[in-house]
């Protein structure tokens, strides 16, 4: 039997937009953002976020334009995500770590019409300005820069007033965007409602988020403490932000600030360790520490908590399927130093309640628990799909909805899901996503190479280091210099490879396809897990 819901009394679609907008309403007097020295409340905020949009508005800006922010953290970065989000704009974030032809690429991929960037790449930006026709404006976000619109007079200039209309739950809201086996950017469109189902998720797994909360921001803002900046918003948090990572820095500023949550990818972790454990800051008043990327090696593990208490959560997740899909709590990690170490240290932690998450066969049949095979996804953490690439959409997501990861795991008798190595040939280093293809593309380039093969290694600081195996051209006075150097050229420089071996031959399958996978294994020997 079925009881209809007066339309009346029916719930308003939730959208980030409309999250944010709460938040600005409901927090107003609460401190949000630390500018320098001026402390913005969520009321402020709310009207800065709001004169971005008006001001993108009058430059011509519609609903459904990318708008591409380009920098290091700031809190310009969070005032336009948040304008994009409201605004029913698409938030498109490449890493400021890229190479200037990288971000041309990204840039022209989604034809962004406006393009925010920071003080570097204020300057970098004119040298490849003529490569991005589809850019109509360049705003400056740290003041006068060459040939663009410096962002206090955007915005100085512009109504403060909310939009009248704001986005629903089906509309794009951020293009994340990931590579894959050809190398090439593609952005995962994820939808207003996608991001909504994000927070939710989030909120379920995090401890509470209290009332005093304040957020330091170190991890990029472009990426992971990006993804959980709208989650901490939503509940009202102040938000500090840092411009790099300086581990000394970082305690100084827990201190300073009662800092009682922070986003961080385990390489971060590993670097922050010893600053921790010198004391020369007082840690204690962290809540939370919530990192995603990788796992951190359990002895490591043992020292965090020492270091700063039962504070950590993993989350984890893909650009196509956002955090989190599974989460390590803070009990979980407790285990690393109360005693032996439990296989589930090694694991993403339990599958979260709101996702649909399976181990399927290579026909997309599901598995009995233990048995290791493909992690498939389903519910409203899936992204929409790829921007203007439908084939490979239809590769990762069937029929019935369901996302293939391209991860391999198992799940345990007591729901904990491990992820034991991956289908496809990615490599994660110090939280950032390297693709075998784009790397060996750059190499491939160099005369003296005759073919090469990419995978990753691994590495006690970043997880897992990126290897090129390259076989030269008889003949050939090939470094390992000119390889690196080929791969900086064109690419970011966590994406250059950190060893490089020379051999006559690549192992090879009886149709000819190069056996990365035995690569790997070779490299791998010994450890339980392939993945970093």
């Amino acid at each position: 039997m079925t009881y209809p819901v007066p339309v009346t009394r029916r719930t308003s679609p939730v959208s980030v937009a409309s999250i944010l907008e709460a938040s600005y309403a409901r927090y107003g007097s609460k401190p949000a953002l630390l500018d320098g020295d001026v402390v913005h409340s969520y009321a402020d905020l709310g009207r800065r976020v709001h004169r971005v949009v008006a001001a993108l508005t009058a430059l011509g800006a519609t609903r459904g334009d990318r708008v591409a922010v380009l920098g290091a953290n700031s809190p310009v970065f969070i005032e336009v995500s948040q304008a994009a989000f409201v605004g029913g704009f698409v938030r498109v974030a490449p890493s400021s770590k890229l190479h200037p032809l990288e971000v041309v690429e990204l840039v022209e991929d989604c034809r962004a019409r406006f393009l925010f960037v920071d003080e570097d790449w204020a300057q970098r930006i004119p040298a490849v300005r003529d490569r991005m026709p589809s850019v109509e404006h360049v705003i400056g976000m740290a003041g006068a820069a060459p040939d663009a619109v410096p962002y206090a007079e955007l915005i100085d200039r512009a109504d403060p007033g909310a939009p009248e209309d704001l986005p629903g739950p089906d509309e794009l809201c951020a293009l994340l965007y990931t590579s894959g086996t050809t190398g090439r950017p593609k952005g995962a469109m994820l939808t207003h409602g996608n991001w909504a189902a994000m927070i939710r998720n989030s909120m379920i797994e995090l401890p509470p988020i209290e009332a005093d909360e304040v957020m330091l921001h170190v991890a990029p803002l472009s990426h992971f403490s990006g993804y959980v900046e709208p989650t901490y918003s939503a509940r009202g948090a102040f938000h500090i932000v840092s411009p790099q990572f300086n581990p000394a820095q970082v305690v100084q500023a827990i201190e300073r600030h009662r800092v009682t949550a922070m986003p961080l990818v385990p390489t971060m972790l590993n670097m922050l360790l010893p600053a921790a454990e010198a004391r020369t800051a007082d840690v204690s008043s962290m809540r939370t520490i919530v990192y995603g990327g990788s796992g951190i090696a359990p002895d490591r593990l043992a020292r965090a908590v020492t270091a700063f208490g039962d504070v950590f959560v993993q989350f984890f997740g893909l650009s196509e399927t956002p955090m989190p899909l599974a989460a390590l709590s803070p009990g979980d990690h407790r285990f690393a130093v109360d005693g032996p170490v439990p296989p589930r240290l090694a694991s993403a932690g339990r599958v979260n309640p709101f996702v649909e998450l399976r181990i399927c066969d290579e026909e997309r049949a599901p598995l009995p628990a233990g048995e290791v095979g493909e992690i498939v996804v389903r519910g409203d953490v899936v992204m929409a799909g790829y921007w203007e690439r439908p084939e490979q959409t239809a590769e990762m997501i069937d029929e019935d909805g369901w996302a293939a990861t391209g991860d391999l795991g198992r799940i345990d008798a007591d729901g904990y899901l491990y992820v034991v190595d991956r289908k496809r040939d990615m490599i994660v280093t110090g939280g950032y996503n390297v693709y075998p293809t784009e790397v060996e593309n750059a190499i491939s380039a160099l005369p003296d190479v005759h073919e090469v093969a990419v995978v990753g290694a691994p590495d006690e600081q970043w997880g897992e280091a990126v290897v090129a195996v390259v076989v030269p051209r008889p003949g050939a006075a090939l470094t390992a210099e000119d390889v690196v150097a080929a791969c900086l050229a064109r690419l970011a420089t966590y994406k250059k490879p950190r060893a490089v071996e020379f051999v006559e031959e690549l192992p090879r399958t009886g149709s000819g396809k190069i056996m990365r996978r035995q690569l790997r294994e070779r490299l791998w020997a010994g450890r339980d897990r392939h993945v970093g």
